[in-house]
């Protein structure tokens, strides 16, 4: 090409894009750029899950008014210890009519004389009680009702804010003593109650019957009420700490 060619040719370029020179696109770098179709991106991007500015700082909301979350120990529980001094608390001494009622016969109730006096110097006292059995004949609640066999001793039992527990091991009772068989039978047993008045403390039973049969007794109730003559018991005699009672009809 000449002189005079090349300056026709390079004035017509000036004014015109025919001579730009752009390689096409192929497949592979289309799909990388995010555009199949050679269309302009929107303005602004349109993907709906894409956000700007700065994400909003989560937060964590404390409920305190969730009634299962508690701090500190629970209350009557008495394996949970507090700042009051063992055995300080209203522990109550003297006589009791004590029944149990089980869940094998719950208004046919195993009953004692129970005798509590407190043991060692103050703040370090521990209750020791002694349980007397009383005889019963066979579905009554309130005959004859004397003493019959020796008598249960238990000592050492600590006792926090008038709560206790006390594992009493393997207790055999005279079949004289038992009103739902009138047969001895072996149980091992642990007591949780509460003194829970100037009269009376209560709570619930733990265990099982080994013999004459195997039976769980866990569900079973106790309650004490004071009394002033062993020998003039009352006839309503008190079940739980609910209040219920049993008696001959």
């Amino acid at each position: 090409m000449d002189f005079r060619s090349l300056f026709w040719f390079a004035l017509v370029c000036t004014f015109s894009t025919a001579c730009t020179e752009r390689d096409p696109l192929d497949s592979a770098t289309m799909a990388a750029t995010g555009d199949s179709t050679g269309a302009p991106p929107t303005d602004p991007p349109s993907d709906p899950v894409t956000t700007t500015g700065d994400a909003p700082t989560p937060t964590t909301a404390v409920d305190t008014g969730d009634p299962t979350a508690t701090t500190g120990p629970v209350p009557g529980d008495p394996t949970e210890t507090s700042d009051s001094t063992t055995g300080d608390a209203p522990v109550l001494v003297g006589d009791y009519l004590f029944a149990v009622s089980t869940v094998l016969a719950p208004a046919q109730p195993i009953q004692f004389i129970a005798t509590n006096e407190l043991i060692g110097a103050p703040g370090q006292q521990t209750m020791r009680t002694a349980m007397q059995p009383l005889a019963l004949d066979q579905g009554k609640v309130t005959t004859p009702r004397t003493p019959v066999g020796e008598p249960l001793v238990f000592v050492g039992i600590p006792v926090v804010d008038g709560l206790f527990k006390v594992d009493l091991g393997v207790v055999m009772v005279s079949g004289a003593a038992n009103p739902i068989t009138g047969s001895d039978f072996t149980a091992q047993l642990a007591l949780v109650g509460e003194f829970v008045g100037p009269d009376f403390y209560c709570g619930t039973v733990e265990g099982d019957l080994i013999s004459p049969l195997m039976a769980s007794l866990n569900g079973s109730t106790f309650a004490a009420v004071r009394i002033d003559d062993p020998s003039d018991l009352p006839l309503d005699v008190m079940l739980d700490c609910s209040g219920n009672t049993a008696t001959d009809p």
